[in-house]
C-alpha cells in the first residue's frame, strides 16, 4: 500500500512502535503506551511533518488519539482503521463504549487471555486477522512477520491534557467481512458512524485490511485527506 500512495507523490511514513517488527530486538515488558505515543511524536518533530493524514490500525488507534494530543498543529486528518476510540483514562484492554458490564468484563478478559505469561501479547496467526488461507503466500508472508506485544502497552491508560483527538478531522474505517471477535471494536465503530464530528467507512474484508485490500485503503486514505 506504500507503494500505492507514492505512486501518486505522497510522502509516506510507516514507522514501527518499540519493541515489535524490526525493533522487536527492543521488546520488553515495561514498554508501554505512553513509549509508543512518544515513537510517533518523535517522527513528527524529528522529520519535521505537518499536514500529516495520521492512520492507526487496530492497537494504533490507542497511539494516534495520543499523538493528536500532543501534536495536533501538525496534523491534517485522523484515520482510525478498524480500532477503538479513546477517552481520557481509558487503555485498549479497559475502553468501551455501548457495551454491558457484563460484555465489557468478558472482552476485557479475552484480551487479557491472549498474554498468558502476563508480559506478552502471544502473537496469532494471519488467519484470527482476517487474512484468508489463499493465496497461501500471503498468509505465510503476515505469519512470519507476526511478533509478540507488550502487555503493558493494552494496559497502560492514555492521557488527555488537550482533548486527545477533538479538533482535528477524523474518520472511522471498520472491516467487516470477517469481523474482529472484540465486539468493541464493533461499538466503537457504530459510535463514530452516529456521531456528527467522524466520517465512516466500511470495507468488506478483514482486520489487517491493509494486507488483503491495499488498493481500497489508499482510496480511504486518500479521501480522508480531501475531505479535510
Amino acid at each position: 500500500m506504500r507503494g500505492i500512495l507514492e505512486g501518486q507523490g505522497h510522502r509516506v511514513y510507516t514507522p514501527t512502535l518499540t519493541g515489535c517488527g524490526e525493533r522487536s530486538h527492543l521488546l520488553h515488558p515495561d514498554i508501554g503506551l505512553e513509549t509508543h505515543i512518544q515513537d510517533i511524536v518523535n517522527v513528527l518533530e524529528w522529520e519535521e511533518l505537518n499536514d500529516v493524514v495520521l492512520v492507526g490500525h487496530s492497537y494504533g488507534g490507542c497511539v494516534v488519539s495520543g499523538v493528536a494530543d500532543r501534536a495536533k498543529d501538525r496534523l491534517r486528518h485522523l484515520v482510525y482503521l478498524d480500532t477503538v476510540i479513546l477517552s481520557h483514562g481509558e487503555s485498549l484492554v479497559g475502553s468501551r463504549r455501548e457495551m454491558s458490564d457484563a460484555e465489557g468484563d468478558a472482552d476485557i478478559e479475552r484480551r487479557r487471555s491472549m498474554a498468558p505469561d502476563g508480559k506478552y501479547i502471544v502473537a496469532r496467526s494471519g488467519e484470527f486477522y482476517g487474512i484468508p488461507p489463499e493465496p497461501a503466500d500471503v498468509l505465510e508472508w503476515v505469519n512470519r512477520r507476526l511478533t509478540p506485544h507488550p502487555l503493558k502497552s493494552w494496559l497502560e491508560p492514555v492521557k488527555f491534557e488537550n482533548g486527545g483527538e477533538q479538533g482535528v478531522p477524523r474518520t472511522f474505517i471498520r472491516c467487516t467481512d470477517p469481523e474482529m471477535p472484540f465486539s468493541g471494536i464493533r461499538d466503537h465503530a457504530m459510535f463514530a458512524k452516529e456521531h456528527p464530528q467522524w466520517r465512516y467507512e466500511e470495507l468488506a474484508t478483514g482486520h489487517d485490511a491493509m494486507v488483503t485490500e491495499p488498493q481500497a485503503c489508499a482510496d480511504l486514505f486518500l479521501a480522508a485527506a480531501q475531505s479535510s
